[in-house]
């Protein structure tokens, strides 16, 4: 043994190991159509694990996949995919980043109420405030009711939907913000 270069090398050896330990005491599981996967397994882990649940399909960007719920056996393999459940990202042959679609709609209004959103969420304070989320449900006469809300100093910015009793209506979306005058009520309280 060469005690020169155990010297040398060991500290070297050692980080390696910190940082795979590290790198392991840290993995994040993703939940994606009901299939976990982990942020950092390799590429063909990855795959074969999305491939087995889902039908994969590279994209334009490179190393970029789309998965859709896999087809059922007999039907037509005409190219055409039902709605995507989302994408995975793969750099440096590990997985980087996965992307869940949580829903889209076509509508006029959807449209405004989402152009709307991002500009309310633009114009929030971004000198170094960050916003107080909060979450609550209800349910009242057979109708129930699911809000988040982002509080700012200034401001809080609200999406509710409200779900009918009557299960044929459509559930309504509405997205607002509110402003309190200053030292009065938390906006939230004074609904």
């Amino acid at each position: 043994m060469n005690l020169d270069r155990l010297k040398k090398t060991a500290p070297w050896a050692l980080a390696l190991m910190i940082a795979m330990a590290t790198q392991s005491a840290f993995a994040q599981t993703v939940d994606i159509g009901g299939t976990n996967l982990e942020l950092g397994a390799s590429r063909a882990d990855t795959l074969a694990v999305a491939n087995a649940q889902f039908d994969v399909a590279p994209t334009s960007v490179r190393n970029q996949y789309t998965i859709y719920p896999k087809r059922e056996p007999g039907m037509a393999n005409d190219g055409r995919y039902p709605k995507a459940i989302g994408t995975l990202t793969i750099q440096n042959d590990r997985l980087v980043r996965v992307t869940r679609n949580l829903g889209s709609f076509r509508s006029t209004d959807g449209e405004a109420a989402m152009e709307n959103l991002i500009a309310a969420f633009a114009n929030a304070p971004n000198a170094g405030d960050t916003p107080a989320v909060h979450t609550d449900s209800g349910l009242a006469g057979g109708a129930s009711t699911s809000r988040v809300y982002f509080s700012y100093p200034d401001r809080a910015i609200q999406i509710v939907i409200y779900r009918p009793a009557d299960s044929r209506d459509m559930a309504t979306v509405d997205i607002t913000e509110q402003y309190a005058l200053r030292g009065s009520a938390d906006p939230m309280t004074a609904r």
